[in-house]
């Protein structure tokens, strides 16, 4: 019989977790490790992950409590959950977020069926400040799927789409044969290079167009929603992914998608950064440019699609023209 690990991080999310934990529980799966890793909580997380287990004494649910708060986002919280599951498949779900039940039975079902390293699945986002849904913004690369014949256009499309872990179904044998865990640090977006390991590892990988996960926005607390520097914190990532790309000896196979992905997060990040910082973004992005080739940076930027200003910021980058990058703001 199939085992489901279901590997929940959260802190500080009492509005949210008894949700987030009945969802899962509503898949009725036949063979269910519910694993949730609480990072430290200082509000009544804990005591109803407490009580909902407590409520269903016939589930596998296996709570685990950090002493203290660990740094960074939920790297620590969710490799803690890895190295315990004992689960054929892993799902991860953020505290604050919920599963459809019959949409993820059924994108296990896939998984099972067809057997590949991992399914990335479609999702929803929830507008916590007003109660709207909406569709994530990748429709272009769903409907562009089904024209894709090999697996290298299919993990160059997948290379592009969103890096959210939580809505996908992974082979545990595949992520601990591959020694595959969130980078450990003091920063955020730890997704990225877990997504791109996975992407590059994978020798097969599906794709179900419905939503399985409804992603929670603009809560209060939110990683995303917060200001200051830790936007920056993705230059870090970047060279993770690089590193770990020359390290398996595949850099060259995937340098063009991987200056495209630096240059659209480097947009991003000068987007998101309050003005006071748009000074070390600069000096950051600089560092990530000025060692690609003249070839190679004005032909990522010429087949990018940015808006013209974006595209400005970024020469200007790799000019080194300072004013000209800090006036487009």
């Amino acid at each position: 019989m199939t085992t489901i690990s279901a590997i929940v991080t959260c802190y500080n999310v009492q509005e949210y977790i008894a949700t987030t934990l009945q969802s899962i529980i509503d898949c009725n799966f036949d063979n269910l490790e519910l694993i949730v890793v609480d990072d430290c909580s200082t509000d009544r997380t804990r005591i109803i992950i407490d009580a909902v287990a407590k409520m269903h004494p016939e589930l596998n649910i296996i709570p685990i409590y950090f002493s203290r708060n660990t740094v960074g986002g939920v790297a620590c919280a969710a490799n803690a959950g890895l190295d315990v599951a004992t689960g054929d498949l892993v799902i991860f779900i953020d505290g604050d977020d919920w599963v459809i039940p019959a949409n993820l039975r059924d994108a296990v079902e896939l998984q099972l069926t067809r057997d590949p390293d991992f399914t990335v699945c479609n999702c929803l986002e929830y507008w916590n400040d007003s109660g709207e849904y909406t569709e994530y913004p990748e429709a272009v690369y769903w409907e562009k799927l089904p024209t894709l014949k090999t697996i290298d256009e299919k993990r160059n499309t997948l290379l592009r789409m969103a890096p959210f872990p939580w809505r996908k179904i992974y082979k545990r044998s595949f992520l601990d044969q591959n020694n595959i865990r969130f980078p450990v640090g003091d920063f955020f977006f730890e997704d990225n290079p877990f997504h791109w390991s996975t992407s590059v590892c994978a020798t097969s990988f599906e794709f179900y167009d419905k939503p399985t996960h409804v992603h929670r926005m603009a809560r209060v607390g939110q990683t995303v929603n917060a200001k200051g520097n830790k936007y920056l914190k993705i230059f870090e990532h970047a060279t993770i992914i690089r590193d770990q790309l020359a390290a398996s000896g595949v850099y060259k196979s995937y340098e063009l998608l991987y200056v495209d992905w630096v240059l659209r997060h480097i947009i991003w990040c000068g987007a998101f950064v309050p003005a006071g910082f748009l000074n070390e973004v600069f000096e950051r992005a600089r560092s990530h440019t000025s060692e690609l080739s003249p070839d190679l940076f004005w032909h990522a930027l010429a087949i990018s699609g940015f808006e013209v200003s974006d595209v400005r910021k970024l020469a200007a980058i790799y000019l080194d023209e300072r004013f000209e990058f800090l006036k487009e703001f």
